[in-house]
């Protein structure tokens, strides 16, 4: 009995040590991109964008704009929530640039209205 205890007691210790992780300044979840940076970037790399939504293009398409550029992305319906956004608002994107022949698109995972 004492040896199951204590193989369980192992278990936990080392499997939660395993899922610990950095998330302060310089960790990669918070490090933002720009909409000049994804001009080199390759195609599935992992972007967070903080800008505003300038207008709809098409059914889930639409223009986002940060300080230095424009781009393009794509929204599903269901990232929505039933969330509004209007032009005003500061958002802050997680997705992953898409890179097709001479497009490049941000598909977005999922975002936070900053105000």
């Amino acid at each position: 009995m004492n040896k199951i205890i204590s193989l369980l007691f192992f278990i936990v210790l080392f499997s939660t040590a395993a899922l610990a992780g950095f998330s302060g300044k310089g960790s990669t979840g918070s490090m933002i991109t720009t909409v000049e940076d994804i001009k080199t970037m390759r195609d599935d790399s992992k972007v967070v964008l903080v800008g505003h939504l300038v207008k709809q293009l098409s059914y889930e398409y639409y223009m986002f704009k940060d300080a230095t550029g424009q781009i393009e992305i794509e929204i599903d319906e269901d990232i929505f929530t039933g969330r509004d956004i209007t032009s005003s608002n500061k958002i802050k994107i997680f997705g992953e640039v898409d890179k097709d022949w001479n497009r490049i698109t941000i598909d977005v995972d999922y975002f936070d209205i900053l105000k």
